[in-house]
């Protein structure tokens, strides 16, 4: 497979927050969207940010990747979201990010592909 075959431009997804303890504490389930790719800069602050609990950093990238359906933020310095429905959005965004991680070629060390 050639690299470029693999290369594509971001598509706005829908993310549904359907927990059973949000849809009790809202009535419903909770839609946001956001890219289904992230540049690496962006990717490796996330997790970054994640792992050393820098908070300021984290909000600033999470703004930018809670999306309405014409892919416009929805949080700004004058909106923000309840922390239960933020955490959701975050390890929802993170779930997202971590399918960008590579794959091995083969499923153990030492194994050929069928």
């Amino acid at each position: 497979m050639k690299i470029q075959e693999l290369a594509s431009k971001p598509k706005l997804i829908e993310i549904v927050l359907d927990d059973a303890n949000l849809v009790e504490a809202y009535g419903e389930p909770i839609t946001f969207y956001t890219y289904d790719i992230v540049g690496m800069s962006t990717y490796f602050d996330f997790y970054n940010s994640r792992a050393n609990s820098e908070f300021e950093t984290l909000a600033k990238l999470i703004r930018k990747m809670i999306l309405d359906e014409n892919g416009k933020p929805v949080l700004s310095d004058d909106k923000d979201l309840p922390m239960d429905i933020m955490t959701a959005c975050i390890i929802k965004v993170g779930e997202i990010l971590g399918k960008q991680q590579g794959k091995k070629s083969t499923p153990t060390t030492g194994e050929a592909q069928a």
